[in-house]
């Protein structure tokens, strides 16, 4: 083809992946169309770059060129069984039980150094289980009194070991031996069940050959990624993906797996199998491995009836996927899990799946690192005799992968989040991968992912220093092609390219670099997204609304109207299944937001052990609770906008709204009266219940931190109040602008201004909410 014919071609299909990302949403059996156009340009772009991009020219270049061109076909492959797997799924529905099927169940939680206020929330939520034949048991391998006095505090049984022998896996089997219920249902110590979850998940043991039920991993917080980025609004959990597309699809083979936690399983299948094996720190995906090995079916129910706690660090993000690549590594290799018996040709193809998964650090390292060498060592990864070969190979390959990854993942996921997701622990997901040939014999210590406080540890510097050294090796490469590309010289051709490539991966490694940042949560308490209709009632009035957020300390929620609030009020949280529960509250936000409406917080105050406990079942009980949308649904210029508003959001200072009023702007003539007599004529800015911005017409240096403020309303009406000076500052003419605080309202007084500002304030007054 000519450059024409290229560009024509590469316009084409790229008009075909935008057009095919808007249409296949709405018609979905058009996916396969989607997937088999992918399947074919990739074929062909790989063709391409096996026969005319390769550096044969020897040494280092050949070497780097081949292994760049490896990593594409480890790509290629990972990205064919996601295809696989990802297009179909079984139509599940829940199985209640009913009076002829009623098995016993014991529910365990296990912990070991979780904080009691964790607990708390799922012990509470465990109890609350709607299912008649049920014993809740908190397994301690932390051995703690505290511990044990919560379970006993709340009626749950307790179990504990001397000596925490197998770590999580030994701690269920020791459970095990101390009690007898027909079925097991697993949570960690920070994922709290809705009520109905047993309800929905025990009717499929109805069939003997089903051994296991697992439900999704819902969190109640922001990963990672979404809080130090500031993307919680547009993009879903990291780990949704998994359950809600990966998961579901390896259903379809029978081969999906226990994920460790909310889920149910056969007592008598683990007996078969020797209990949870010991031998792994991944017990989940190695007892799936060998209930599947018996020839037992696993069931995996895609609704969310519980939630927990993402890892909230990034040191407690690689701890736990340093485990999950280690441990899968053990169960493929050192248990020969590929040459279990009874498997079917599916299930090996899925559980080999899994394992190559995780050799993703190396090819991903080989891509960061590729664009240095040339540009800081002049070795060349790829020989591309023009552009326009870009323009027809790479250019069509890139599009309509995007847009396939994007329509079969149905909108969970993005190509770019995947390459931040993957890049930014790939160094030591490499070494993990790289080392384990030569480290398998030795006895791997089983790391507790941190959660709450813990995941706060002070490592953040020492495990980012991988991250951070390859981010200045490719910054450095960055800038020296840009120079070389201002400076002109030979080859621009592949300066151009590989100075592009370095300065995507500098973004793809920028934003992990982020990820070192302080978590942008500092409350006590976790805030939980939540919708809940309250009710807040007061003396001589109240009002309805649907809160924004709740956690056990206290709640938010906007109002249209721009209206005062009492300083102490009752508040009433209804679920949608009828629960609910009545606190005091006490204000402590009520401010205009960015929005323009008013944005409110209060705090649970007088909070009773009974009031917690129906708060937490109303939080985490109800079985609406998270039934809503994981992340919603944009096109690539919606979502390159937003991701641009948050990358300013994560560089701007935080604004904090404290006021207990809202502020109103308007400019009012005002008179400020200073101990001994002198007076100081001034305009307002805005003004509230509880202060305003002043304006004097003066320098104003002689006025005093306290003084009398008279509000001149009209020609007739005015309110006279004591003020404080907050803050002082000059304005543009060298004026005094004052912020006051009003001192010692009298109820008359507080009633004058609530008159002008929400009732009667006089038409001429421009009034506007300040944002």
């Amino acid at each position: 083809m000519d450059l024409l014919q290229r560009i024509l071609f590469a316009a084409a299909v790229l008009f075909a992946a935008v057009f095919l990302t808007r249409w296949v949403p709405r018609h979905p059996r058009w996916r396969l169309v989607v997937i088999l156009l992918n399947v074919a340009i990739s074929l062909r772009y790989l063709w391409w770059r096996a026969t005319e991009t390769i550096n044969w020219s020897g040494g280092a270049g050949t070497v780097l060129s081949t292994t760049i061109f490896a990593a594409e076909i480890y790509g290629f492959l990972i990205v064919l069984h996601h295809y696989l797997i990802a297009t179909r799924r079984l139509d599940r529905r829940s199985e209640p039980p009913d009076d002829r099927f009623m098995p016993s169940v014991d529910v365990f939680i296990a912990t070991y150094d979780e904080e009691p206020d964790i607990l708390y929330r799922t012990i509470v939520g465990c109890l609350d289980l709607d299912y008649p034949r049920k014993s809740v048991y908190v397994l301690d391998d932390g051995n703690r009194p505290e511990v044990e006095e919560l379970c006993r505090r709340l009626g749950a049984g307790y179990i504990a070991r001397e000596k925490n022998v197998g770590a999580k896996a030994g701690n269920l089997n020791h459970a095990l031996s101390q009690t007898a219920g027909e079925l097991i249902a697993t949570f960690d110590a920070d994922h709290v069940p809705v009520r109905t979850f047993l309800r929905e998940t025990v009717g499929f043991f109805r069939d003997p050959k089903v051994a296991q039920v697992q439900t999704p991993h819902h969190f109640y917080n922001p990963d990672l990624f979404q809080d130090r980025l500031r993307i919680r609004e547009y993009i879903a959990n990291e780990q949704d993906m998994f359950y809600h597309v990966v998961q579901p699809g390896r259903d379809v083979y029978n081969s999906s797996f226990y994920c460790g936690s909310s889920a149910v399983l056969r007592r008598s299948a683990l007996e078969e199998i020797g209990g949870f094996p010991t031998s792994t720190v991944t017990e989940d995906i190695h007892t799936t491995l060998l209930l599947h090995s018996k020839g037992y079916r696993s069931v995996f129910l895609d609704k969310d009836l519980a939630a927990g706690l993402a890892p909230e660090s990034y040191p407690a993000y690689l701890t736990q996927r340093k485990r999950w690549a280690r441990g899968t590594f053990q169960v493929m290799l050192t248990q020969k899990g590929l040459l279990a018996p009874r498997l079917t040709l599916m299930q090996r193809i899925n559980y080999l799946a899994t394992l190559w998964y995780w050799l993703y650090g190396f090819p991903r390292v080989v891509y960061l690192l590729a664009p240095v060498f040339f540009l800081l060592a002049g070795v060349r990864p790829l020989v591309v005799r023009n552009l326009g070969d870009l323009l027809s190979y790479y250019l069509p390959h890139l599009a309509i992968s995007v847009a396939g990854f994007q329509l079969v993942n149905r909108g969970m996921r993005r190509i770019f989040w995947s390459d931040v997701y993957e890049s930014c622990i790939s160094v030591q997901v490499a070494l993990a991968a790289i080392s384990f040939p030569f480290t398998f014999r030795r006895r791997v210590r089983f790391e507790v992912t941190p959660k709450g406080r813990a995941a706060d540890r002070p490592e953040v510097r020492r495990v980012g220093i991988p991250l951070a050294l390859m981010s200045a090796a490719v910054a450095v490469a960055f800038v020296t092609g840009i120079v070389r590309l201002i400076l002109g010289g030979r080859d621009e051709g592949g300066l151009l390219i590989n100075t592009t490539w370095a300065g995507y991966n500098l973004i793809v490694l920028a934003m992990g670099l982020l990820l070192l940042r302080h978590r942008i949560q500092e409350r006590s308490a976790i805030r939980v997204a939540r919708r809940i209709p309250l009710e807040l009632r007061w003396d001589g009035g109240g009002l309805e609304a649907v809160t924004r957020d709740v956690s056990e300390t206290g709640l938010s929620f906007v109002l249209d109207e721009v209206r005062p609030l009492p300083h102490s009020a009752e508040v009433t949280l209804t679920a949608s299944d009828g629960r609910s529960v009545t606190l005091g509250a006490r204000l402590v936000r009520c401010d205009i937001g960015p929005d323009g409406r008013l944005s409110v917080g209060v705090e649970f105050v007088d909070r009773t052990e009974e009031q917690h406990r129906r708060l937490v079942q109303v939080l985490f009980g109800d079985p609406d609770a998270w039934s809503g949308p994981h992340a919603p649904v944009f096109g690539a210029p919606e979502h390159l906008l937003r991701f641009v508003r948050s990358m300013v959001a994560v560089f701007s200072p935080r604004r904090a709204l404290r006021r207990l009023a809202p502020r109103l702007r308007g400019e009012l003539p005002a008179r400020v009266e200073i101990p001994g007599g002198a007076l100081y004529d001034a305009t307002t800015v805005d003004l509230s219940l509880e202060g305003a911005a002043l304006r004097l017409s003066e320098r104003g240096d002689g006025v005093s931190d306290r003084f009398r403020l008279t509000i001149l309303w009209n020609a007739v009406e005015r309110t006279t109040v004591d003020a404080e000076v907050r803050s002082r500052r000059r304005g543009g003419s060298g004026e005094a602008v004052l912020g006051v605080r009003f001192v010692d309202l009298a109820p008359e007084q507080r009633a004058d201004l609530v008159k002008h500002l929400f009732g009667a304030a006089p038409e001429a007054v421009p009034w506007a909410a300040v944002s």
